[in-house]
Order: structure tokens, then C-alpha cells, then sequence
């Protein structure tokens, strides 16, 4: 112990056992604050939206309004339980009639594997419409986020990946359904670094492949086999209104 006039006695190898403890910590605090940042942060942080309501999805709110969509819930559940560990690879494909509540539980997926992952993961959910919206309003401002190459590199190496509404972006033109060269140019240069991927589509197969390049499409059915979910009419729409 040291004693300094009119100061209370002190032990120096505590106070520096005390900073070497601060020091630690500091360090650890930083370390799990930038691990944050690149894995479980990047769902809330980076996902694009064009329907802000979806984002409170989750498997506890979703209504099931039908036998079908209940089954479509529970076989989207064991997906994600498959997909909490890192080594799993396919993609994952839901269809059908839009209103059912594909996005829904595509980003209830999304959520479940950024909670419960076996270690931490990046995952993200990406509209597509406002994805190229985004990166054509970026050929104006070179700074942006959301050019070409930065949003390939962020959607090609992220753990798990939402394309939500896949074909709504050529639904839209009124020249020609297929789906512009721009268009497939990101998709492919995105989808042709992953064997992770959930996609949600209106589309079937037929049309899809009328849309999309072949070498786009195979990238998009990386292990689709057996994971393919698919909303019918034995489901009601749960947009529609009636007046």
C-alpha cells in the first residue's frame, strides 16, 4: 500500500489490475459491437423494403387462413431451423398467388435464423422493385450506397438472403415482360455467388424461364428440390377488399 499526503492509501498493482480489467472489457466491447454490425445487425439495418408494414413479420403474427397456409408455415419453420446452420445449402422458393403471405414468412425465416443461428449471421431481406430503383437513382450520385457493385457485394456474401417478389420488376413494363438486361445483369452477378437464398415470387416455373436468362434461372434453383413452397387459391388473399 502507498499513502500520498492528504490522499487515502492505494494498492499500484490493484489500480493496475483494475486498468489492465478496463482495458479488456473495452477491447471485448469493441469486438462485439463490430461483429454486431457485420452479422445480426445487418438484417434491421441494411434490409430494403417497399412495404414498411412487413417488416413486424414474424411466425408468431402470421394468420394462417387456411389449411394450406398453416402447412406452408410449418414446412417454412423447419426450412429455417435447417438454415441455423452455416454448412446448409440450397436456396428456398415460395410461389403462388400474390396476397397469401409469401414475403410474410420469408422474413419470419430471415428473423428466426438471425435469432437463433448456431453462430452469428449476416442475413437480409431485399425487395427487388426497390432494390433497382435504388441502384439506378445511384448512376446520379456516385456516393451512394446503393451502386451496382456495393449492393452485389452486400447481397452476394451475406449468410441468408430474401429476394422478395421476384418478376414484379418486369410485370410492370409495358413493352415486354422479360425482364431487362440491366435487371438480370445484378441478379446474376448477386445470385451467382450464393447457394443461400430465399425467393419469393408470383411466377411459376413457366414463367420465370420466359422472364429470365437460363443461366440466371439455374442459379436461382440451387437445391430448390424439396424446397419449394407454394400458395393456391385454397388460400384467400389477405390484401383483398371488399366493397
Amino acid at each position: 500500500m502507498i499513502k500520498l499526503p492528504d490522499k487515502p492509501a492505494f494498492c499500484p498493482k490493484c489500480q493496475q489490475e483494475k486498468i489492465a480489467a478496463h482495458e479488456r472489457k473495452t477491447v471485448m466491447d469493441a469486438e462485439t459491437y463490430w461483429k454486431k454490425r457485420k452479422t445480426t445487425d445487418v438484417l434491421s439495418r441494411d434490409s430494403i423494403f417497399d412495404d414498411p408494414n412487413l417488416k413486424t413479420a414474424t411466425f408468431d403474427n402470421f394468420e394462417a387462413t387456411s389449411q394450406e397456409a398453416e402447412t406452408n408455415k410449418n414446412r417454412a419453420r423447419t426450412i429455417a431451423g435447417q438454415y441455423l446452420k452455416a454448412d446448409t445449402q440450397f436456396n428456398t422458393l415460395f410461389t403462388g398467388l400474390p396476397g397469401r403471405g409469401k414475403s410474410h414468412l420469408a422474413l419470419a425465416m430471415l428473423k428466426a435464423v438471425n435469432e437463433y443461428a448456431e453462430r452469428p449471421m449476416s442475413c437480409l431481406f431485399v425487395s427487388v422493385n426497390e432494390l433497382m430503383r435504388l441502384v439506378k437513382d445511384s448512376f446520379n450520385y456516385p456516393d451512394s450506397k446503393y451502386t451496382e457493385a456495393n449492393m452485389v457485394e452486400l447481397l452476394g456474401n451475406v449468410d441468408l438472403l430474401v429476394i422478395d417478389d421476384l418478376g414484379s420488376e418486369s410485370s410492370f413494363k409495358r413493352d415486354s415482360r422479360e425482364a431487362s438486361e440491366f435487371t438480370q445483369n445484378v441478379l446474376f452477378g448477386v445470385l451467382n455467388k450464393r447457394n443461400r437464398t430465399i425467393i419469393t415470387t408470383n411466377l411459376n416455373s413457366k414463367e420465370l424461364t420466359a422472364i429470365y436468362n437460363p443461366k440466371l434461372i439455374s442459379r436461382m434453383y440451387r437445391g430448390i428440390k424439396d424446397h419449394i413452397i407454394k400458395f393456391t387459391d385454397k388460400t384467400p388473399d389477405q390484401r383483398s377488399v371488399e366493397f
